[in-house]
């Protein structure tokens, strides 16, 4: 069986005996007449990173707002450690964070101000020591006495990082996390990002369209194609599948709709509930 939920480096064994970080079944959002997102369902086990993939329009970023709850799903259901979104979502979000390329540091406060607002919303109990240790994470501490204004897109990019890791989640939301850094600071990111993941047994999951990124970052990945889960294999899998040389191929041929996926079960049955 391909791509059912392989254990992080570090966790194997334990994870099949508890319940998944994250469940998603049947999920369907509709806006209007307009389905975005068509019956998905699938599991992602606690320490693992796990990459979400698929073309502009695709369903990720809305799929990623549902796990937030920062919309509704039409119908289905999703669980974060547990809880239910919808239900409790207060209780399910407790112990997450989030960041995206395309959010917006305030620009007038300073950056340790910002971290601090966030442990307090957080309500992380030693607020300097978390801030310490982000700071030293990430290489801020140039500029945690500036204000937002001031800071490049890239140093933006860093601080917003260090935002959704100032709490230690267990579950870490991230929508194209170094879209705004430039090559060489995108590895440093990226490298801290899986070893950090490792190191606390912290669960991701992840979009981007870097697929170098993907395949150093991810220990499995979920193709998303016209609002459906069309794949759910780990990188290697899917280069065997097609015959590729690397993820980027792979991509290219899911996006342009020439997969045959749908008669490939082998690469969704990870994908069911």
């Amino acid at each position: 069986m391909v791509g059912i939920e392989p254990p992080a480096p570090g966790h194997a064994g334990s994870l099949s005996r508890v319940e998944p970080a994250v469940e998603v079944v049947d999920l369907v959002k509709d806006f209007g007449t307009r389905r975005v997102i068509d019956r998905i369902s699938f599991r992602v086990p606690r320490g693992q990173v796990c990459a979400l993939l698929g073309p502009n329009g695709a369903g990720k970023t809305t799929t990623i707002h549902m796990l937030l709850g920062l919309t509704l799903p039409t119908s289905g259901s999703i669980r974060i450690m547990g809880r239910d979104v919808v239900a409790d979502r207060s209780g399910a979000l407790l112990h997450t964070n989030f960041t995206a390329s395309y959010v917006q540091l305030p620009w007038r406060l300073r950056v340790r101000e910002l971290l601090r607002i966030f442990c307090e919303l957080y309500e992380v109990p030693d607020p300097t020591a978390a801030i310490e240790e982000v700071a030293e994470l990430l290489g801020l501490g140039d500029f945690l006495d500036r204000p937002g204004m001031s800071l490049s897109t890239g140093q933006q990019t860093v601080v917003l990082l260090a935002k959704a890791l100032v709490n230690r989640p267990r579950v870490l939301f991230l929508d194209e996390p170094t879209a705004s850094l430039d090559p060489e600071r995108a590895v440093v990111v990226r490298s801290l990002l899986r070893r950090v993941a490792d190191e606390r047994g912290m669960t991701v999951l992840v979009t981007s369209h870097n697929m170098v990124e993907v395949e150093r970052l991810a220990d499995r990945i979920l193709f998303i194609a016209g609002g459906r889960v069309v794949a759910d294999a780990t990188a290697q899998e899917l280069r065997a599948r097609f015959g590729a040389a690397d993820l980027e191929e792979v991509y290219l041929k899911v996006a342009g709709g020439h997969t045959g996926l749908a008669e490939d079960p082998d690469l969704l049955e990870g994908a069911g509930p």
